[in-house]
């Protein structure tokens, strides 16, 4: 700052003037906190660049308040997504591997006496069980007492927590040998390879009762009730093309017939090493016995 000869009085800081209030002519402006120094101007053009120019170095300067918001919503946001994403499937898939075989097997029997309000019950005959045994040598390589039949409407098959697996009396009705079924049981097979069905039961219950049955081991009979719903009316999981293949090509069994039915038509593009000759899974009288299993 000069005076009107031009001579320096004292030199002030742009980024330190700060308005000191209003004076009867225009507004006086200071550098100290004290207001030892003050300048009052009342040139409007001078008063609105200096307010400009301490806008301008005032955006320039560095804002900790800022980026702590910042940094504190990105972690926010970031939770969030955790908690709302990555947190419950995480946690259906943890709960899924950590029931034991033998809490599975409990869990597959209640959801089965559940589908049998619906369905009635499984198929039984003893000249069909013997048959039945021998299908499942085939598709599983182990007679397991696994695959059961039941008249369970428009659902082809499905398979529950333990293992067992529940095929439609309708796939035997009208076929010339068991194909058909035999597919349906290596389809539920690849699906139990790609997710358990824990999995699929944990997901029904949400993240509340699944956390509960971490704490206590138990789940309510009503959850296993709607999940038992759930399974025989929803739709079917359509597992990778490669998984299935490769199961059946392991038990040597042709899928053109049951890609076909279940409109699996990307099953077909490679060659079924099985469609021209192969060991038929069960003989006529074997067959015959398996589609009579359901007459008592």
């Amino acid at each position: 700052l000069s005076d009107i000869n031009n001579r320096p009085i004292t030199h002030w800081s742009l980024a330190a003037i700060e308005d000191a209030g209003n004076s009867e002519n225009g507004i006086i402006f200071t550098v100290d906190d004290l207001g030892e120094e003050t300048l009052e101007i009342d040139d409007q053009i001078m008063i609105s660049a200096i307010y400009k120019i301490k806008a301008s170095i005032e955006a320039r300067r560095p804002h900790p308040g800022r980026l702590r918001l910042f940094l504190g919503a990105s972690i926010l946001i970031s939770f969030l997504g955790v908690s709302i994403f990555w947190l419950p499937n995480a946690l259906t898939q943890y709960a899924s591997n950590i029931v034991p075989d033998s809490k599975a097997v409990e869990i597959g029997e209640v959801i089965l006496k559940s589908i049998q309000k619906t369905t009635g019950s499984t198929c039984s005959t003893p000249l069909g069980e013997r048959a039945l045994r021998r299908l499942e040598n085939r598709v599983i390589g182990s007679p397991s007492n696994r695959i059961q039949i039941i008249e369970m409407g428009n659902r082809p098959s499905l398979h529950l927590p333990g293992g067992n697996i529940l095929l439609n009396y309708r796939l035997t009705l009208n076929e010339p040998n068991a194909n058909l079924i035999a597919g349906y049981a290596i389809l539920e097979r690849a699906i139990e390879d790609e997710k358990s069905p824990l999995f699929d039961l944990f997901k029904s219950m949400g993240l509340k009762k699944t956390l509960k049955f971490l704490g206590t081991g138990d789940i309510d009979n009503s959850d296993l009730e709607y999940f038992a719903n759930k399974q025989l009316f929803g739709s079917l999981s359509a597992p990778k093309a490669d998984t299935i293949s490769e199961l059946f090509n392991v038990a040597e069994i042709p899928r053109t017939r049951f890609a076909n039915h279940a409109n699996r038509s990307d099953l077909l593009i490679a060659n079924d090493l099985m469609a021209e000759e192969y060991l038929p899974i069960l003989d006529e009288v074997d067959w015959l016995n398996l589609q009579e299993i359901c007459e008592n």
